[in-house]
């Protein structure tokens, strides 16, 4: 114990300040959406909502009202049916959407690409908004994301939301939102690791349309399907979201669901990851775990470090910040079980399908 506050050791020092630094580098670069918005948000031209369901009945029924609050007259609400045995077409119709029933799905794609196309392939205006039934928006998030879309019309733009969590172990989320805004921040907005957040996106029809859109040959069987349709635009623009602009509650059925989910994010995105975003994020999970091991001191700054950056993800406070070393466990432990199981079993499950990594 006498070790662990004494005076770090200078090569223990320098590897920690290094990773420890390139972990502010990440925090730093993120780019966040505005809290001015100009004036020619107003000005923004009408969108097309595609909300790709599955089994999505409860969330839209909250979704929806919150949405209208967002939209101006001229834009359309599309919601995609995927397939969903509860009463998600009946919610949809009840709030004034568009109802498209996806049909079997076709051999070669993913559930979510599929629904998205066919949501696309029925709108009527130039800029395409894809949006997940569990995210929730401001009043002038819609504005935001359209205005900065028509401002980049070869770029497919979204936000990564702020992540509001309710029950104790959705806290464990919490490396992994970290994690994910370093990503783009620390990546290129061309090149073929460009990175995309799917859960609130937006893209010019005809950009969209030239490319094939979600039927593109590397994105209609992607399961993170984002990161396959940034890949596949000219351009990619990522952002991150702020507390009542755009959230989102993630895996609200437990520890099984959580782990479920971010075993398949880990595993087929972890290969869309920037090279430099991974050396940079290595380093920094390096340094939190040797630190912690290493000196109390480093994890005081660690403590510091995750509190500030946690804060700005979701609703992580300094409980979890304390509890960093646990949440760097449950990270590196499923980022080595998404690796086992695209290496050796070649799939990973989720909502009852069994997706192919490779």
């Amino acid at each position: 114990m006498g070790r662990w506050w004494a005076a770090p050791e200078i090569a223990s020092t320098i590897a920690f300040v290094a990773g420890w630094g390139a972990g502010w580098v990440g925090f730093v670069r993120a780019r966040r959406m505005p809290r001015e918005r100009s004036r020619d948000n107003r000005l923004r031209g009408p969108v097309s909502v595609i909300i790709p369901c599955r089994d999505e009945a409860e969330n839209l029924a909250a979704l929806l009202p919150n949405l209208r609050s967002a939209l101006r007259d001229g834009d359309e609400v599309i919601v995609v049916d995927d397939e969903s045995t509860d009463g998600t077409s009946t919610v949809a119709q009840s709030h004034g959407a568009v109802v498209v029933r996806s049909t079997a799905l076709p051999i070669g794609w993913a559930g979510k690409s599929h629904a998205c196309w066919l949501g696309a392939s029925r709108v009527a205006n130039d800029t395409l908004i894809f949006l997940d039934a569990d995210v929730r928006l401001g009043m002038r998030a819609v504005d935001d994301l359209a205005s900065l879309s028509e401002s980049h019309p070869r770029a497919v733009v979204s936000v990564m939301p702020w992540h509001r969590t309710v029950a104790f172990v959705e806290q464990l989320s919490m490396m992994f939102n970290v994690v994910s805004s370093m990503v783009a921040s620390l990546g290129a907005s061309r090149g073929g690791r460009r990175v995309a957040y799917g859960p609130f996106l937006a893209v010019s029809r005809a950009a969209y349309m030239a490319i094939g859109g979600h039927s593109h040959r590397e994105v209609r069987g992607a399961v993170v399907e984002d990161l396959a349709l940034a890949r596949a635009m000219p351009e990619a623009v990522a952002i991150v979201g702020r507390r009542d602009e755009v959230e989102y509650r993630m895996y609200p059925r437990g520890f099984a669901q959580l782990i479920e989910g971010w075993t398949k994010n880990t595993a087929i995105g972890a290969a869309s990851v920037p090279r430099p975003a991974t050396v940079f994020i290595i380093a920094w999970i390096v340094s939190l775990c040797g630190g912690f091991v290493t000196s109390a001191w480093f994890f005081v700054a660690s403590v510091v470090q995750v509190a500030i950056m946690a804060r700005r993800v979701g609703n992580f406070g300094v409980l979890s910040a304390l509890l960093y070393p646990l949440h760097a466990i449950v990270f590196v432990a499923v980022a080595l079980r998404s690796l086992v199981r695209a290496a050796l079993v070649g799939s990973v499950a989720w909502r009852g399908r069994s997706i192919a990594t490779r």
